[in-house]
């Protein structure tokens, strides 16, 4: 089983309906003041700067209420509102924090959250009531990509044979796991990506191909182009000179090389099933 990690979310009973209404994001806007009144609720992070691949803590604060009385007060003072989403600015999809169903309510109130690339995110909070926007609140985090891999320095690898998913609650439309090994005095590390609308109980067609595009895509936008592609005879005369490990595989399709790393993209053939047949792998790149 793969190693998740998140926040417990809180939930309390109530009857009540929802409305899907969600306006356009607008920070800016200006609201009379006549209309409506914004509600108290604020977002916050647990830390200002990250790495990637490193878990950041979202909460929903209320200055009104004690702390300690947090884990009711909220779902009650909040429980009449229509929707209430967190989203991250450029993703294509936002994160429903309350959930109604018939005689019950839930609301999440603190979530973990991963980002893949570095920058400078800005993230909303945005509540509705009677099609009237009543929350709104926006945070920044700035994210590194400092390690020597991913999230992985080589010279303090740690969950060895832990395959671990790192989950973007949606945003996306896949998440990333990554899975560290040793070999006698070789550590190397891998990387496959799962998507979240996809049954793998099932054989899908094409499956393999948008696993070689999302994972190509990917390192490409954080290391940039590969040093090596194209010519099989030059990658796998390329692959036997730069990595250590010996891994399965049929087909080596790019090689990048940073200062740290040497990462490839591979291919290992599956007759029966095209699930995470392709895959990153990287080793430690030789010090000079």
């Amino acid at each position: 089983m793969f190693n998740y990690l998140s926040l417990l979310a809180f939930s309390f009973l109530l009857m009540a309906s929802c409305s899907d209404k969600y306006n356009d994001l607008d920070t800016d806007e200006e609201i009379p003041k006549e209309s409506l009144t914004m509600m108290p609720l604020r977002l916050e992070t647990d830390v200002k700067t990250a790495n990637i691949f490193n878990m950041v803590v979202f909460t929903m604060k209320d200055s009104t209420i004690d702390e300690l009385k947090e884990w009711i007060g909220l779902p009650v003072k909040y429980s009449e509102l229509d929707s209430l989403f967190w989203e991250v600015e450029g993703s294509p999809s936002r994160v429903n924090l309350l959930a109604k169903g018939t005689g019950s309510l839930s609301l999440k109130s603190a979530w973990g959250h991963y980002f893949y690339l570095p920058g400078t995110y800005k993230t909303y909070l945005s509540g509705y009531k009677d099609n009237k926007r009543v929350v709104r609140d926006s945070t920044y985090i700035k994210i590194n990509a400092n390690a020597d891999f991913l999230n992985v320095d080589w010279n303090r690898i740690d969950n060895i044979n832990q395959n671990t998913g790192y989950t973007t609650n949606g945003t996306l439309g896949y998440q990333f796991r990554i899975l560290n090994r040793k070999s006698g005095n070789t550590v190397y590390s891998g990387l496959t990506v799962a998507f979240d609308s996809i049954d793998y109980r099932q054989n899908i067609i094409n499956l393999g191909k948008k696993e070689r595009d999302a994972l190509s895509a990917y390192m490409t936008k954080l290391y940039g182009n590969a040093n090596f592609e194209g010519d099989k005879e030059l990658l796998s005369e390329q692959f036997k000179q730069l990595f250590k490990a010996d891994v399965a595989k049929d087909e080596v399709l790019k090689i990048w090389k940073t200062p740290k790393s040497n990462i490839a993209l591979l291919h290992l053939k599956n007759d029966e099933d095209e699930a995470f047949s392709y895959w990153v792998h990287a080793e430690p790149a030789a010090q000079k």
